[in-house]
């Protein structure tokens, strides 16, 4: 994902990403280049390439003209002129065949809702329109269904981040710890996009730090990062300290209630996959299978069920990026991320130039010489 938005960021920052430094992300931030011929009037520089791209992440064409600074109609007569079919991105799959794919992904979870389960169906390839989702929900597990419409929905305060990449979110989820599992995830603060979720068995600094490098190389260098005081951030605070600088708040620590947007994604990934695990492991113990106390137990447990939980973590993840936010515009966070970039290309923010790959030939020097610097901190 990383490296196809900064490639063809890179490939296009002519024809395609032209804009006013004035303007941030508002409509019409960019202007697609007027080419003007030997007769007739001039036309926009709109590719097919430029297009395609939009369309892999399911921007819409009103969307489209947004971005490219074009109206609508322009952006409908394009595609047609290309042979490109907005239909044609949906599935043909009948009502019986999206039952049972919708069955799969669900697999006993009544918490999942239609976005949710668009999403993850998007994930794998496979774009329906909601609306089916919502039908085949509704045939497939009616009672699901209505005690969704009972759930009360929390009200947040604003949030506010410069840009992508600009402030990254990290914390460790405990709803396991019964069975010492513990997940650690972290989020891009601007487009919520999820960069990590991992489950381990362990709570160690150097189990996180390897999991956020894995996320740079995956996602670019971050500007600053925000987590709580235990020590098993350490590793991470040095590096943005080391890498980034000190007196400019690269590591931000604090309690967990400043940490919105990973503690907001943490009720998401029970309803999504953690009470599922939950359950089962109750389950397990109350029929005498499995005892936590024991040793013998705990590591048949972490080695039967901690690879299949971080296989449903990245399709978690998968869904998460594609789904649709409501206080966002109705974007989903990579259409989110991708157009922060592309409308802060020309600004030098620090996560911008971090996304691009400028920065990123030192964070593996760090990590080479990390083991000599720092002792892991373990629980």
């Amino acid at each position: 994902m990383r490296w196809h938005v900064a490639v063809y960021i890179y490939k296009h920052q002519i024809t395609f990403l032209s804009m006013r430094d004035d303007v941030l992300l508002v409509p019409q931030a960019y202007s697609a280049p007027l080419v003007r011929g030997f007769s007739g009037q001039p036309q926009y520089s709109i590719t097919q390439e430029q297009l395609r791209f939009l369309l892999e992440y399911n921007f819409s064409t009103k969307q489209m003209g947004e971005i490219l600074g074009v109206s609508k109609r322009t952006v409908k007569r394009r595609l047609r002129k290309y042979n490109i079919s907005l239909r044609d991105r949906y599935s043909n799959l009948s009502d019986s065949d999206l039952d049972n794919l919708v069955r799969e992904v669900v697999g006993g979870n009544d918490e999942l809702g239609a976005e949710a389960v668009r999403a993850r169906l998007a994930g794998q390839g496979i774009v329906v329109q909601r609306r089916r989702v919502r039908q085949s929900l509704i045939r497939t597990n009616p009672i699901g269904a209505a005690q969704r419409l009972t759930t009360r929905r929390l009200h947040r305060r604003i949030y506010q981040v410069a840009g992508p990449n600009s402030l990254w979110h990290l914390d460790g989820n405990h709803k396991l710890i019964r069975w010492r599992i513990v997940i650690h995830g972290g989020i891009d603060g601007y487009s919520r996009r999820v960069v990590f979720l991992k489950a381990s068995d362990n709570n160690r600094s150097n189990t996180v730090f390897d999991s956020f490098v894995g996320a740079i190389g995956k996602h670019g260098l971050l500007s600053r990062v925000r987590c709580d005081n235990g020590g098993e951030n350490n590793a991470v605070c040095l590096f943005m300290n080391i890498f980034r600088g000190t007196n400019r708040g690269s590591a931000l620590r604090g309690r967990s209630t400043h940490n919105q947007r990973i503690e907001r994604l943490w009720g998401d990934v029970w309803r999504g996959i953690t009470n599922t695990y939950y359950t089962l492991f109750l389950l397990l113990e109350s029929e005498g299978k499995i005892d936590s106390s024991s040793e013998m137990h705990l590591w048949a447990l972490h080695y039967v069920y901690i690879p299949r939980i971080n296989r449903d973590l990245q399709l978690f993840v998968n869904q998460w990026n594609h789904h649709k936010l409501g206080t966002a515009r109705y974007m989903s966070p990579h259409q989110i991320f991708i157009r922060g970039c592309l409308s802060q290309l020309h600004r030098n923010h620090t996560g911008i130039q971090g996304i691009l790959g400028a920065d990123l030939k030192l964070h593996k020097h760090y990590k080479r010489i990390y083991s000599s610097l720092y002792r892991p901190y373990i629980w």
